[in-house]
């Protein structure tokens, strides 16, 4: 990547957050989880062991949605945005190419869950639990996939009302479905190496100090199977379809 091009994404990058300050859709999905895990802690006595327990059990699952929710529907809706407001017909005219562009909202996607989850991390007092390092390795690689589920629809819809529509399912079928699936199904053990899954596996075993590396590898591959698929739509489409 040339010196240009990286200055071509920073110049994007600060456009970008400066436009998301103004956008409820994507503050509303960063600001929900951290303010119902306060709410939750306001609400609760975090030294009763069995709260301490649940505590944790919803930090997972809460950080799982938030990876998945903001991971996706940042990037969706930033890209529908440019769409639907024509400013992305001046980039795409300009020396800014498809390449850049997607980066910066890659990177923005990235800034802010990641932010997000470091909140929630300490609303829900996992540094009692876990080093931040590993939480941060773990659940930062797991927006990547995310991520590219968003640009994907992105790319196929032409205002944020629709991306957001038609990401919801994809995120609802990610973090739900797996807990109504039978324990020993052929379908359980195929959930289980899905990356929003092994997010789950991968934080339950830094909080007890076990292996984790296994785990953002599997995410890593999830992300590189869903590269090809972002791909073909890419190219097949463009952005300003």
């Amino acid at each position: 990547m040339t010196m240009s091009s990286m200055r071509k994404i920073s110049a994007l990058l600060w456009k970008q957050m400066k436009t998301i300050s103004y956008n409820p859709f994507i503050i509303s999905g960063l600001l929900v989880f951290p303010v119902m895990a306060f709410i939750f802690n306001l609400t609760t006595d975090p030294n009763d062991p069995y709260v301490a327990a649940e505590m944790i059990q919803m930090a997972m699952f809460f950080i799982q949605i938030n990876v998945l929710v903001n991971g996706a529907n940042i990037i969706c809706v930033m890209i529908a945005e440019e769409k639907e407001k024509k400013t992305l017909n001046v980039l795409i005219t300009s020396t800014v190419s498809g390449m850049e562009f997607l980066i910066s909202k890659v990177l923005g996607t990235v800034i802010l869950t990641a932010a997000s989850n470091v909140a929630l991390f300490f609303i829900y007092g996992l540094q009692d639990t876990m080093a931040i390092g590993p939480f941060l390795l773990l659940t930062t690689i797991a927006i990547l996939p995310a991520a590219a589920i968003g640009a994907v629809v992105g790319i196929l819809c032409k205002t944020q009302t629709a991306a957001s529509t038609v990401v919801s399912p994809v995120i609802m079928v990610l973090a739900f479905v797996p807990t109504f699936i039978p324990e020993g199904s052929f379908l359980e053990s195929a959930f289980r190496y899905v990356f929003s899954e092994q997010l789950i596996l991968g934080i339950r075993a830094v909080s007890y100090g076990e292996p984790f590396m296994g785990y953002v590898g599997f995410i890593a591959v999830n992300f590189a199977m869903l590269l090809p698929v972002f791909w073909l739509f890419y190219k097949k489409k463009g952005l300003a379809n």
